[in-house]
């Protein structure tokens, strides 16, 4: 595949993301070129096959005085599509490493944690942004139990003596952990900056991390920044700002696929960005009936995919929603999922889309989404929607459920929740102490 070719599926990755995080980028040459100052460039690999290098510069302000003494801000990582769907690298790279890149960038802790030196999952000296581990493999429950060690192992803050005379960049170095393989045959490794840092995997693997039953991976990805003087902040703050219209934490998806499913590509455990403490937010990427499906079958049979509408062959159409869910604490918890629409509804939210009239329009679909602790008791579930306003100009406002004769369903909306019933470990407010 060409350079461009997966910078393109990097492009679409980021965009389902962060919506909007792309609009007006470039794909020339060998880059992927945004007007608000960041760049994705692809370097040449290290080895053939299914191997990309992605070299993230945060800002690209090349002017006399723009105050870069040592070269340009920029870290590298690779990717490889262990499937031979380089889809799936793509995904992988922005799970992961493009997480931190948008995180960087956003300052806000919707796609990745930002941790202070002495917080117990830190890394001494260093301000931290780390992404969730993210997993693939042949069988999701041994997936989620290699991610769910390596998240327990904390191995950069274990680790950090071996490797931080490495740390070279004064403005931001990269570090990704890998793990995986077959039984028997499992590779752990760190990379500083892009390159293996042999003392440091050695010491990984000394870490005897579980071994799977069958091929499975994980891979996480941190930027490590140095400390301001006052050691309060990093020292290293981009010039380059998103502005991605977010509002509250309904967008704050916690990855490009799910938040308690099983289908980051057979992940299931604290994929992609993270939580908002106030405002806690999850997207589904996909329809449960859509995720069944084969790379292949949904490649063919997938035939309008606008992010927030589906139509797909054989399967049916599909809307995304907002399901809100109440937290004892007085949090709401939003999942972005998907219901499933009769052609005729469909239709009639087209029109009103286009009138400018959806807002307060009520219509009926099912619910397409297995959520826990409920999981697919909540499939097929019918449900009252209403369009809600839009929360900025030329938006579309996603529409609530706001009723069912659902049982299960009935529960999850109208009584109040204990947030460690719904979120568990998730809940970012433990992650804050």
């Amino acid at each position: 595949m060409s350079d461009l070719a997966f910078l393109a599926l990097v492009k679409e990755s980021l965009e389902q993301l962060a919506p909007g995080v792309t609009e007006e980028a470039v794909l020339k040459g060998s880059s992927l070129v945004s007007p608000q100052g960041w760049v994705l460039g692809m370097a040449p690999p290290h080895s053939s096959g299914h191997h990309y290098d992605v070299v993230a510069l945060p800002e690209v302000d090349v002017t006399p005085g723009a105050g870069y003494q040592d070269g340009l801000p920029c870290f590298v990582d690779c990717a490889v599509a262990a499937s031979g769907d380089p889809r799936h690298a793509a995904d992988a790279w922005v799970q992961t490493t493009g997480a931190c890149f948008l995180e960087l960038l956003d300052r806000h802790g919707r796609f990745a944690d930002r941790t202070g030196p002495d917080h117990a999952r830190g890394v001494p000296g260093w301000y931290m942004i780390a992404s969730g581990e993210v997993g693939y493999g042949l069988d999701a429950t041994e997936t989620r139990r290699l991610q769910a060690a390596l998240h327990e192992a904390n191995v950069l803050h274990r680790l950090v003596g071996l490797f931080s005379a490495d740390l070279e960049s004064p403005y931001v170095n990269g570090v990704k952990l890998f793990y995986g393989g077959t039984p028997g045959a499992m590779q752990s490794e760190i990379r500083i900056n892009g390159e293996r840092h042999e003392a440091a995997s050695a010491a990984m693997a000394a870490l005897n991390l579980p071994g799977p039953t069958v091929f499975t991976a994980v891979r996480s990805y941190a930027l490590l920044l140095p400390m301001s003087p006052d050691g309060g902040e990093p020292a290293y703050d981009p010039a380059t700002e998103l502005k991605l219209g977010f509002e509250g934490g309904e967008e704050n998806a916690a990855e490009p696929g799910h938040a308690d499913d099983d289908h980051c590509h057979g992940a299931g455990y604290g994929c992609g960005g993270r939580l908002d403490p106030e405002h806690p937010g999850f997207a589904l990427a996909l329809p449960y009936l859509v995720e069944e499906l084969s790379v292949e079958e949904r490649e063919r049979r997938v035939r309008v995919d606008t992010g927030a509408m589906m139509v797909v062959d054989g399967v049916g159409n599909f809307l995304k929603v907002r399901l809100p869910i109440q937290l004892e604490d007085g949090r709401t918890l939003v999942y972005l999922a998907w219901v499933y629409l009769e052609a005729a509804v469909i239709e009639e939210v087209v029109r009103h889309v286009h009138a400018g009239t959806l807002t307060g329009h009520r219509f009926e679909g099912m619910f397409c989404n297995a959520i826990d602790p409920w999981g697919e008791d909540l499939l097929r579930a019918p449900v009252t929607l209403q369009g809600r306003p839009p929360t900025a100009p030329g938006s579309v406002g996603i529409p609530d459920i706001v009723d069912t004769d659902h049982r299960v369903l009935k529960n999850v909306l109208r009584k109040s929740w204990p947030a460690e019933v719904v979120l568990g470990a998730k809940d970012p407010r433990l992650r804050l102490g």
